[in-house]
């Protein structure tokens, strides 16, 4: 029954999302998102695959994840597109290359609505096949999603709380030990479930780290903290990785520490749950918002953090 009440809103979502297709401009949002940022120095060939999933309603309610799998490919990065029910199959060719490979290489999922659950669900499954994902990126998941699955390194799920056709607010595993970023855009009214990816400028960003994650393997190691924040509206909006925990020292403060690490003050603020203004103690810990650094290229380091039970 539980199944069927499921089916039965995801069905209604699908319904009411494609009335409000046309509804609603994300050009506010686009014209201050800051610049993607493309791989510097010498790039070597990509490897690995991205899976990209609509959400129900398929090329008709999430026709720009085929737009991301196109820009994907013109890019050297191989990418497929499915619908979310298809994502056993697969699932199971993910396995069977990984498994063959002797230079592992990254498996990475993008999915919008419950093309975002259907990549959980694809990690869950490689999970059990021990199997490390790389990154997955969803837009807008549904509330009915899973928790995301240890054997992830990266999960960056870009929603917004204020939509009733997805909304998802997944968390990680008690388990979950990578790097974990949820942008929520309840500040953008304009912002709704059926054109979140729409916003160009957001896309491009996504695009742009898978490429980077491809080409030149970040570095996974070291300490990272899970960080939620909501840009308020007329910020530059980033897609940052994880939090990275520091220590204040002696006359430190909110802008102090926002000039150091090159992030803004709202980020820190919100992150830690303190005014802009405030000064800090020596020693109280902050979470600062970052993005994972590129390794050098030539440096072959695994693919994965994580370490099989």
């Amino acid at each position: 029954m539980a199944r069927l009440s499921r089916l039965a809103v995801a069905a209604v979502a699908a319904v009411a999302a494609l009335t409000l297709a046309s509804c609603g401009s994300v050009s506010t949002l686009e014209n201050i998102l800051t610049a993607s940022t493309e791989p510097n120095g010498p790039v070597p060939p990509a490897s690995g695959k991205v899976y990209v999933f609509r959400g129900m309603g398929g090329r008709i309610m999430s026709w720009e994840m085929d737009r991301v799998a196109d820009k994907l490919n013109k890019s050297g990065i191989a990418a497929e597109t499915y619908n979310h029910v298809n994502w056993r199959g697969p699932a199971d060719e993910a396995i069977a290359r990984y498994k063959s490979e002797l230079r592992k290489s990254p498996v990475v999922l993008v999915g919008h609505s419950a093309g975002g659950d259907a990549s959980i669900r694809f990690a869950e499954r490689l999970k059990e096949a021990n199997v490390p994902v790389s990154l997955i990126v969803a837009f807008d998941p549904t509330r009915f999603g899973d928790d995301v699955p240890p054997n992830v390194d990266r999960f960056i799920n870009i929603w917004s709380s204020t939509n009733f056709f997805g909304g998802g607010n997944v968390q990680p595993d008690i388990k979950f030990r990578g790097h974990y970023a949820s942008l929520d855009l309840r500040n953008y009214w304009e912002v709704l479930h059926v054109n979140l990816v729409k916003v160009h400028g957001l896309q491009d960003k996504v695009i742009a780290k898978i490429v980077q994650l491809m080409t030149l393997p970040p570095q996974l190691e070291g300490a990272t903290v899970p960080i939620r924040y909501a840009p308020p509206r007329g910020e530059a909006i980033e897609l940052w990785d994880s939090g990275l925990p520091i220590r204040a020292e002696a006359g430190d403060t909110v802008r102090s520490i926002a000039q150091k690490y090159a992030v803004p003050a709202w980020a820190i603020a919100q992150i830690n749950r303190v005014g802009t203004g405030a000064t800090l103690q020596p020693g109280q810990r902050l979470v600062i918002p970052r993005h994972l650094d590129p390794l050098a290229p030539g440096v072959n380091p695994p693919v994965t953090s994580y370490v099989s039970r």
